[in-house]
């Protein structure tokens, strides 16, 4: 398995290299300075998506816990997008990290229930998106009518990845999910914990699709709202390149995208979807291959941005727990009866 994962990070990293060869570092550099401080602007309008994510995973929590705080949360959950981009996880790995990061405050069975009904409707919410955005703008896009049946092979693909990602959790899947993440060597997935929580959440995730549907739908909702946000930056991004932008473009250039970073899901950081799906995209519109690239490249800038500050998150969360680990050993020895040697009580 790791064989396979590293041939597929070595083929993904020849790709990129060869990229950065056909298009120029040089130009690559001139667009990135042309851009400026607008690039700022997309990093901001992340944040809207990222809080959307955390409301999306929110509402699937039917009792939540007063105690635990919407930064915890937040700072949760993008810490476990770290981990998915930089891993070739297939979104596993961030799972259990963002159940571990807040199980002083919600019982891990229910963390990692919740998170794995969120991914869920993560994808079915992004499935909603490409469907309407391709529905709005492709009859308009006279250029890509030649792509219909690609398209519709891709929107196959997202959709049959999301019903089996159903059909694995109607199975009692945690025991294998952690045995699966726990290789990929993330902090903590090794933790007692997480094993011994697996049987419960279970149990709770076929609870919920049983009994809380209405909370399903209402994470949907939120995840669709975060995807939308993809086409106002594509339109930032090509209006700071000084390049013509229109709302169907935007809403092509954002779907089409989606759906080769579903068909290419396994390769971590998105090497080739990104910047090469973006370059062939924008070309197949019109645009010069070089501005696709660009586009793809200054995403790929914000994208690290927020995965430093997860993996921040993380990094402050585990000094946190270590320093409150530490402070309560002392504690709790104060309270136990030592035997002196005298066979008194010390």
């Amino acid at each position: 398995m790791r064989r396979v994962e590293t041939l597929i990070l070595l083929l993904a990293l020849g790709f990129y290299v060869w990229f950065l060869h056909r298009f120029g570092i040089a130009d690559l550099l001139s667009y990135l300075r042309l851009a400026g401080w607008g690039l700022a602007l997309t990093i901001a309008l992340e944040a809207v998506a990222r809080i959307a994510n955390t409301l999306g995973w929110r509402v699937t929590i039917a009792d939540y816990p007063r105690a635990l705080g919407p930064a915890e949360l937040f700072a949760a959950r993008i810490a476990g997008e770290a981990v998915d981009y930089v891993t070739p996880s297939a979104q596993l790995g961030g799972q259990f990290v963002m159940a571990l990061m807040v199980r002083r405050k919600l019982a891990m069975a229910i963390g990692l229930a919740t998170v794995i009904v969120a991914s869920l409707a993560e994808a079915l919410g992004q499935i909603g998106f490409i469907s309407g955005a391709l529905l709005i703008a492709l009859p308009f896009q006279a250029r890509l009518h030649h792509l219909f049946w690609p398209i519709v092979g891709g929107m196959a693909i997202a959709i049959g990845l999301a019903a089996a990602f159903f059909a694995v959790q109607m199975k009692q899947p945690f025991s294998t999910l952690w045995k699966v993440a726990a290789k990929f060597d993330v902090a903590h997935l090794a933790h007692p914990e997480v094993r011994a929580a697996a049987a419960e959440a279970d149990a709770l995730l076929v609870d919920f699709y049983a009994h809380h549907r209405t909370r399903l739908a209402l994470s949907c909702v939120c995840y669709l709202f975060a995807w939308s946000m993809g086409p106002v930056e594509i339109w930032i991004l090509l209006t700071l390149l000084h390049q013509p932008a229109t709302v169907l473009t935007v809403l092509t250039v954002e779907a089409l995208g989606l759906l080769i970073e579903r068909a290419t899901f396994l390769i971590p950081a998105k090497l080739v979807s990104q910047e090469g799906g973006k370059a062939l995209i924008l070309s197949l519109l019109g645009y010069p291959a070089a501005i696709g690239f660009a586009v793809g490249f200054l995403r790929r800038i914000k994208e690290l941005v927020w995965v430093m500050i997860g993996l921040g998150a993380m990094t402050v969360h585990r000094l946190i727990s270590e320093r409150a680990t530490a402070a309560d050993l002392p504690r709790a020895a104060s309270i136990i009866e030592i035997p002196s040697p005298q066979g008194g009580q010390s």
